[in-house]
């Protein structure tokens, strides 16, 4: 047995032992210790770091002993019976105040009460006038006694910890501003917390437990609660959003979640958890309003306005032709700016009617060779011989048309920002556990590092666009196009050594 520990208010508190009428708690154990060993005294007691509580006994003893005095004290070191035959010949009890004054003990056997811990709670005694000596028959009838206050405790100890957790369930229950009810097999309503039960009038609210509250609703949406009900009795779980009204006349909607359940005599019922998400559900109509109205405004200055735009170069190009003889040097290169701006306008048409349809219709992943995919890309970006590309033959499992779109950008990123006129890029893949690690280098003039996130900013641009033609719009598609399939990209570059661009794309089969 480990060494033993003495036991503090606390020890017994975990017993509910100091919130009870303890001198009558075992009164039973200490009447059939005497009967089964046939002594007249007998004693149960717990035992903290200063004080003996006597819990029940037998006899004239007090119900509150000094440690110093307490008759039992050897007894704690061991687990067996401890038997003194005399108490006035054995040195350790012959001056005790239990044996030389009242109640004269002259005989005690005791065994500790050892919880499944490990730890001594205290005792189980019997004692005698006269001189004494237990069977062993009475030694098992005392041993097993103090088996059974030890399981008395156990189950006590249970049953204040099944009440604390109750009361906090309670609690939980009483507090959550959500709707949490139960149901019998028969749709009657068995629990309620607060929340539910203020739904209703308060002269209502004691015909709600017990009863069904179909009868308050029209038969619509009795029949919708119904085949909830129905559904979550069958397969265990059904989860809804519900636009109810309440007892008061006012309309909610509601998310609600029923679990079936049995009880321990194996009857069903229902647990409904019916959150109000009326507020939640307003804003993300408002949101898909404000979506719908903003992806039509991004077509409308993507697509629509191209047209007058073209019909503005082609005047600009008559004016230019009718009046050639006439125009001369800065006029000539203003006509010039002014076709430069329409096509720059052009291509922030172009990359925004590309950022806004960015997740609308995509596809689904499908298996695309690389080399094949950024052949398409170079066909679309109309590249000359000047540029070698080398690219990893592999294949990946993503779909088409962003895949494209990211690549197409990187490409453009990378020939665009070039500081020659010719140069090298290469595109290589890695199968990691999770996700298509792809690499796009470049041995162009690099990015300073103080610039590595600017130039993922949208409508930025390291280089003056009188300079550098650019909507800076290609890396931002880029990133929103992989942070909508949960991936993400980053740069490895320094001025003079070219640029990395990395993108982890996350596999298919890992969302």
């Amino acid at each position: 047995m480990p060494k033993r520990k003495e036991l503090s208010i606390q020890t017994l508190k975990k017993y509910n032992l100091n919130n009870t009428d303890i001198d009558k708690l075992f009164d039973d154990i200490a009447v059939l210790a005497i009967e089964g060993c046939n002594k007249p005294f007998a004693m149960v007691s717990f035992i903290d770091a200063d004080t003996q509580w006597v819990a029940s006994k037998v006899g004239s003893f007090p119900n509150e002993i000094n440690r110093e005095n307490i008759f039992c004290t050897d007894m704690l070191k061991q687990t067996d019976v401890f038997e003194i035959s005399d108490t006035l010949i054995d040195e350790r009890t012959k001056l005790n105040e239990c044996v030389i004054k009242t109640p004269n003990i002259r005989y005690f056997a005791g065994v500790p009460l050892i919880n499944y811990e490990q730890q001594i709670l205290g005792t189980l005694c019997v004692f005698d006038t006269q001189p004494s000596l237990l069977d062993k028959h009475q030694k098992s009838i005392l041993k097993l006694l103090a088996k059974d206050v030890v399981s008395q405790l156990a189950l006590r100890r249970k049953n204040l910890e099944l009440s604390k957790l109750i009361d906090l369930n309670q609690m939980i229950t009483e507090n959550n501003p959500d709707l949490i009810f139960a149901k019998d097999s028969d749709y009657k309503i068995s629990h309620a917390n607060t929340a539910f039960l203020s739904l209703f009038p308060k002269e209502m609210r004691d015909k709600v437990i017990g009863h069904s509250t179909i009868d308050i609703y029209s038969d619509a949406e009795a029949v919708t609660f119904l085949v909830q009900d129905k559904l979550a009795f069958e397969q265990g779980k059904a989860e809804t959003t519900e636009q109810i009204t309440f007892p008061s006349g006012e309309i909610r909607t509601l998310f609600i979640t029923k679990t079936r359940f049995e009880d321990d005599e194996g009857k069903a019922y229902l647990l409904g958890v019916a959150r109000d998400v009326t507020e939640r559900e307003a804003l993300i109509e408002k949101l898909k309003k404000s979506n719908s109205d903003l992806d039509e405004f991004a077509y409308i200055a993507s697509h629509d306005l191209k047209a007058p735009l073209n019909a503005i170069k082609r005047l600009v190009s008559w004016i230019e032709e009718d009046a050639s003889e006439v125009l001369q040097g800065d006029s000539l290169e203003h006509f010039g700016m002014i076709k430069n701006r329409i096509d720059r306008m052009n291509m922030l048409l172009k990359d925004l009617l590309d950022y806004s349809r960015i997740g609308k219709n995509d596809g689904l992943p499908q298996t695309l060779n690389l080399q094949e995919t950024v052949k398409n890309c170079c066909k679309s970006l109309a590249l000359l011989d000047n540029f070698i590309i080398d690219v990893d033959d592999t294949d990946v499992i993503l779909p088409k048309v962003p895949f494209e779109l990211v690549l197409t950008n990187l490409i453009s990123n990378a020939i665009k920002h070039h500081d020659k006129i010719s140069g090298h890029i290469t595109i290589k893949c890695k199968h990691l556990k999770h996700d298509f690690q792809i690499s796009v280098t470049d041995d162009g003039p690099g990015v300073d590092p103080s610039l590595h996130e600017k130039i993922f900013m949208k409508f930025q641009t390291l280089k003056p666009r009188d300079e550098l033609e650019g909507s800076g719009l290609g890396l931002a598609i880029v990133e929103k196009v992989l942070a909508n399939y949960s991936g993400n990209i980053s740069i490895t570059s320094d001025i003079g050594k070219g640029a990395t661009f990395i993108v982890t794309w996350p596999k298919a089969n890992n969302k």
